[in-house]
């Protein structure tokens, strides 16, 4: 070989990628790329004279087997020990032998996600929803994790006909899913986007899953949501919506009135009667989810057709079929 020649091993030290494409390849959003790096030092990416990270295809092999590692139930602790360990033959051979996983597939995250997040609820355990938190961001970026696990266990939970304190728990799972979708709402690039309230006017309930899964709609129509407090007078919401520079006002409830407003604090104002779908008995709960997807999905893209008529936009497809 001449000696102008690069051997593969070469090659591949230098095939450096940011970390925006290192996300897509491995699923793990940059947050956690980052936090990996900082706060558990799992990964050393070299750095640009920008100080820009930049990861070559041997710290990607690490990202993943942290996610194998991680996906098992392994502390990061002891993630790291088991790393610096493997990492001691750094011949490279036990590690290029090793079956090469998907580098192009998004990671699903582990199934049980769903159930930690319930049990939290179940039990009022804010550490262990903290706890199912800090795994989730490994696997999703907050939207996915918003739409894929919260909004998706708290549609579960509200068809359970029966568990202790079922009412307190859905309303202490409903207001961290709300704070969630407002830490989403507020990612960068969607302050210049028109803005949509949306106002919950259930007697004595929080946002619920149907509610909370209009937000993700009209968030992937790329408008600014904000979710209005509950508990406030008129006057209150009118005041929070016009600072908000509302575009559009949507208010839920599961029975309009008999004289609803068409436009408050200078924006159009919809109704959306999004049923609450409570099954009585557990025969009922067994079909709870997909009568839930059906009629409310079907509500919702009604809602979003108006909204997007409104403010001069282009119709939004359906969602797809979960």
């Amino acid at each position: 070989m001449s000696t102008t020649e690069s051997s593969p091993a070469e090659t591949e030290s230098h095939a450096l990628l940011p970390i925006r494409s290192v996300s897509q390849i491995t699923g793990v959003n940059p947050i956690t790329l980052r936090a990996w790096e900082r706060r558990y030092d799992l990964i050393r990416p070299t750095r640009t004279p920008a100080g820009h990270r930049l990861y070559s295809q041997a710290d990607i092999r690490t990202i993943q087997r942290i996610q194998e590692l991680a996906e098992s139930g392994m502390g990061f602790a002891q993630i790291a020990s088991l790393l610096e360990q493997e990492g001691s033959d750094t011949s490279g051979e036990s590690r290029e032998s090793a079956p090469t996983m998907a580098r192009h597939a998004p990671v699903s995250p582990p199934r049980s996600l769903l159930d930690r997040v319930m049990r939290a609820a179940i039990d009022l355990d804010p550490s262990e929803l903290r706890t199912a938190e800090a795994t989730a961001l490994m696997w999703l970026t907050p939207e996915g994790y918003l739409r894929e696990v919260l909004i998706e266990a708290l549609a579960q939970l509200e068809a359970r006909t029966a568990w202790p304190d079922r009412d307190l728990g859905l309303v202490w799972l409903a207001e961290y899913i709300k704070g969630r979708a407002e830490w989403v709402a507020d990612a960068p690039g969607r302050a210049a986007a028109p803005v949509v309230v949306i106002d919950n006017l259930v007697p004595g309930r929080p946002f619920s899953a149907g509610g909370l899964r209009l937000f993700t709609a009209l968030h992937d129509d790329q408008f600014h949501v904000r979710l209005l407090p509950t508990g406030l007078t008129e006057a209150q919401r009118t005041q929070m919506a016009r600072r908000w520079g509302a575009r559009a006002w949507i208010r839920l409830d599961t029975t309009r009135p008999e004289n609803p407003v068409s436009s408050a604090a200078g924006a159009p104002v919809f109704w959306c009667d999004l049923p609450l779908l409570e099954p009585e008995d557990s025969n009922q709960a067994v079909d709870f989810m997909q009568r839930w997807r059906e009629l409310v999905e079907k509500d919702i893209q009604h809602c979003r057709e108006q909204v997007a008529e409104a403010l001069g936009r282009p119709a939004p497809a359906p969602a797809q079929p979960a």
